[in-house]
Order: structure tokens, then sequence, then C-alpha cells
């Protein structure tokens, strides 16, 4: 792991494409983790102190698994503590005869000095380790080990063929982890994906990846280490979006889990500098730094100190061109501020001199005011004068319609009945010459007969309904819709014949004509007051509006609107 960090630090910078939406949001929830790491490093703490309680009452037996899980807890935070616990956990082990647990300590203090640095210690305590007395988990550890021992030799070596030697002994011992190693697990598909990395094929090692991330607890260190080597992965594939993502989540996932062996974060300081976040960038490589310094071991300081120093010079650089841009302003700020006062003094007197035109201004303003009053008051009368002509006119203007509609009504009925009354004198002739050759022929009977018969009568007042209809509809087409809008829809009236009007409609047609009076409506309409009173009376109940507005709105009907 440490081999790809340094790997990549060496490596091309980073791109300056923006991270996307995703990274940010993680990198306001980083800030956050650092900003209350003290409440992860004390929660830690409490476990460690919770174990340490639970192995001083402990019994000899439980001790060593309580001393290992100690060493786990420690193993990335706190260097000197986790080898210390190793050594207690070794000591208990021989003492009760475990060889394959003395061994599986062994292996593990070399592997932890490998991770810090210490390569020729851990040469030494693998070479005093028995294989054949390890179980089978002893063993994947031991291989784990060793290929991490010559990885990194390989890697720091500046001789050429101890390089190579190197490399090959690292890979040979992954060959052998590979072979051992239960097929679903973590090592073997880090291994795995470390290989197909080192091959090129990166979209294989991300497949690789794919399946540690099922077997990861979400949060868990794990967690942060597989998301550590999906960045590379993605880093390589070119994929700016998902790499930025994935650093920032393990540094979260590292800061969280209170983790002082940090990979993620110093890389990810470095991302933040080559980025232009110089700000961020300094708060995470001196964050990185203070948990270096908590772990204990030299080798996350010679890997630190290169970034952080870049880092912090340019902060310093930085904070130096900004001190410059503040000492700009404030000189700016101070030779503003004298052009301010020298306008102030030049305004102080202008500002005099404007008082005395105010107040001569004022005087004139006075008068000015009073005539406009005096101008107000004659507007407004004349405006009053006005409104009551317009009012006037808009009275002629309606006297005039309803007189222009008044005439038209009544020169229409006038040759109306003018006619009906030639016609019912020509009728009346008629008859008279009828009975005169009746009485002359001595037809009294048929004289008699037609004397008393009443169609005569009920059929003129049937012609003088059907006239007068015909005459009304063609003079107010719209009276009837009309007038069923005065009522409730329940109590409107449909006419069965569309040129013949109803009887109640008809006393309202006669109301409209301007004959309001029941005796007079009875007279014309052959019928008795009190039933003309009812008649009206019956349809005033179903009125939409007032009842004593609604015959106003009947005679309003044909009439212009305002």
């Amino acid at each position: 792991m440490r081999i790809l960090i340094l790997l990549l630090l060496l490596s091309a910078p980073f791109g300056h494409a923006a991270a996307s939406t995703r990274a940010d949001s993680l990198y306001s929830c980083l800030d956050d983790a650092i900003a209350n790491s003290d409440r992860y490093v004390s929660k830690r703490e409490n476990y460690i102190r919770h174990a340490r309680n639970m192995y001083a009452t402990a019994g000899a037996a439980a001790r060593y698994s309580i001393a290992l899980e100690l060493f786990n807890e420690y193993r990335a935070y706190m260097s000197d503590s986790a080898l210390l616990w190793l050594d207690r956990a070794e000591a208990i082990a021989r003492r009760n005869g475990d060889r394959a647990g003395e061994n599986r300590c062994r292996v593990l203090k070399a592997y932890q000095c490998s991770s810090t640095g210490m390569y020729t210690e851990a040469a030494d305590i693998l070479a005093t380790v028995s294989k054949a007395e390890l179980d089978a988990a002893g063993l994947v550890d031991y291989y784990k080990s060793c290929n991490h021992l010559y990885g990194e030799l390989a890697y720091y070596s500046k001789v050429d063929n101890l390089r190579k030697k190197y490399s090959a002994m690292s890979r040979l011992y992954a060959d052998s982890l590979i072979a051992i190693a239960p097929a679903d697990s973590d090592i073997r598909l880090q291994l795995l994906e470390t290989r197909a990395y080192g091959e090129g094929d990166y979209a294989k090692a991300l497949r690789y990846n794919d399946r540690r991330m099922k077997l990861a607890a979400k949060d868990s260190h794990r967690m942060a280490i597989v998301a550590f080597y999906r960045f590379l992965d993605y880093k390589m594939l070119g994929d700016t979006e998902q790499w930025t993502y994935w650093l920032a989540m393990s540094a979260l996932n590292d800061v969280r889990n209170a983790v002082m062996d940090q990979g993620a974060l110093w890389e990810l300081a470095n991302a933040m500098y080559t980025m232009g976040d110089i700000k961020r960038s300094y708060r995470y490589i001196n964050f990185a730094s203070d948990c270096a310094a908590r772990f204990g071991t030299r080798l996350r300081y010679q890997q630190i100190t290169p970034v952080m120093q870049v880092v912090d010079k340019m902060y310093q650089m930085r904070g130096k061109r900004e001190n410059t841009y503040l000492k700009t302003v404030i000189a700016v700020s101070v030779v503003f501020l004298l052009i301010v006062l020298a306008f102030l003094f030049y305004l102080t007197r202008q500002r005099r001199r404007l008082t005395r035109t105010q107040t001569e201004l004022s005087r004139k303003n006075e008068q000015l005011t009073a005539l406009n009053a005096e101008m107000k008051q004659t507007l407004k009368n004349l405006d009053t004068l006005n409104r009551r002509l317009v009012a006037t006119g808009d009275h002629l203007n309606e006297a005039v319609a309803s007189l222009d509609e008044s005439n038209r009504v009544k020169e229409k009925y006038i040759g109306l009945f003018l006619r009906q009354c030639s016609s019912y004198i020509d009728r009346m002739d008629a008859m008279r010459r009828d009975m005169f050759v009746m009485i002359k022929a001595k037809r009294y009977a048929d004289l008699y007969s037609v004397v008393k018969n009443h169609n005569f009568r009920d059929r003129e007042r049937a012609e003088l309904f059907e006239i007068f209809d015909s005459t009304f509809i063609r003079l107010f087409p719209t009276f009837v819709d009309e007038f069923n809008m005065l009522l409730r829809p329940e109590c409107r009236i449909v006419l069965t014949d569309q040129a013949k009007l109803t009887t109640g409609i008809r006393i309202f047609a006669l109301i409209r004509l301007g004959i309001d009076d029941s005796s007079k409506i009875a007279e014309f309409l052959h019928f008795s007051v009190n039933t003309i009173y009812n008649y009206r009376a019956k349809i005033k109940n179903g009125a939409a509006i007032s009842r004593d507005e609604f015959e106003d709105y009947v005679k309003a009907i044909g009439l212009p609107k305002d």
C-alpha cells in the first residue's frame, strides 16, 4: 500500500478538473470530521481503556486474545503500543506452550515493523519464525508479512540487482499467499487487484475491488483501505470524478475511525494543492502530520514532509500575497479617505450656499403653494360642475333612449291596433248584413243561434292574443330569455310554442309596455283583478333578485345598457 502511495506522489500531477458534487459534499463531511476528531479519538481511547481493564481482570487463557485485540486497536493508532501488546501476547503464548500463537505474534510484529520502516528488524524477526509451527491463519500472515517486507525493500532499494531480487521475492510470496488464502478473502483479492494494477489492467483491478467492497463493513477502517485502492484504480483510468470521491471517502473513514497511520489524507492534501485549494490542503497536511506524530514512526514523517514543505511554502507565499494585498488596500483606503475628507470640506461650503438658496426657494415655494391651492380649488369646482353636466347628459341620454323606445313601441302598437280596429269594423259590418238577411227572411232561430254562440268572442280574443304575442316578440326578441334570468332556475318558464306567450309572461309583457295597473291588465286579458294579482305574486316569489325591484328590472329589458 505504501509503495502505491509513493508511486502516485511521484507520478504525473493531479488534473485541474473540478471535483464532482459528490466529492464536494464529502470534503465538507471530512472538514467536519477533522474539526470533531477529538470525539473519534476519545471513542477509540474508551474502547482501549475497556479492553485494558478486561485484560487486567482476565485469566491467563483469555489474556492472549485480549492482547491481540489491543494490538489490532493500536496497530494503526500508536505503533509503539501495538508492538508492546504483541510482545505481551507472544510472552503469554510462550508460557502457555502455544507455539503457533507465539510464531504468529512474531509474524504480526514483523509486518508492523516493515510498515513503519524498520526493515532490518522485520527481517530478523521473520528469521526466527518456524513455518512448520504456524496454523493456517498464521501461515497467511507469514506470507503476507514477507510479501510486504520485500515489496518495501524493492521500492526503496537504490541498487538495481537488489531491487530486482526483492521484487522477485515479493512476487514469490504473493503467489504463495494467493495459493493458500481463501478464495474470497480480502488479502487474496487485494493481491489479485494489486497484480492487475501492476500489469496495467485497471478495469480488472476495479472488478476485484468491487468484490472487496462487498466484504468490507461500511464506515470501517477496512473500508478506508478498500476505498484507497479504488481511488488508485480510478486514478489510472482517468476518471477524475470517481477518484476524487473515493480518495475523500478513504480519508473520511480514516478520520472517523481515529486512524493515525494515514495515507489517504496526505494524498488528498497533495490533490487539494494541485487543484489550487491551498487552505484546505494546508489544513489536511497539518492534521496528517499531527496523526503521524501520534502514530510515532520516522517513515511517516519522511513521506509527509515533502508534501508538507511544498504546501507550507505555498501557504506562506499566499499569506504574504494576502498581506501585500491588504497593505495595498489600506494605502488605497487612506488615499480614498483623504479624498473623501476633501470632498466633505467642499460639500460643507456648498451646503451652506445651498441652505441660503433653499431658504429663498422655500419662500417662493410657499407663494407657489398658495397659488397652487387656489388653482386646485378652482379645478375642483370645475370638476364638480363637469361631473354634474356629465350626469345631466347621462340622464338626458337615458330619457331620450327611453322616449325613443317608447315611441318605437307606440308606433308598432298604434299601427297594429289601427289595423285590428279596421278588421273589427269590417267583421261587424259583415255580421250586420248577415243578421239583416236573417231578419228579412224571418230566420229568427238562426239569428238566435248566432247571437247566443260565444265562439265569436273566444275566437276574437285568441286572435288578439296571437297578434299581441307575435308583435311583442318581434319588438323584444330576447324578452323571454332575459325575463327567465331574473328567476331562480327551478322557477323559470319554458314556452311550448316559441311564438306564443304564457299568461304569466303576457302579464309582465304588458308591464314592460308600461301597463302596470292590475285592473287595466285584467280588462285587457279578460281576467279578474284577483287572478292577475295572484299571477304577479307567484312569479315574483320565484325571483332571483329582490321582489321589490323585480318589476323595475322587467321594465328595463330591451333598454340600452350603460
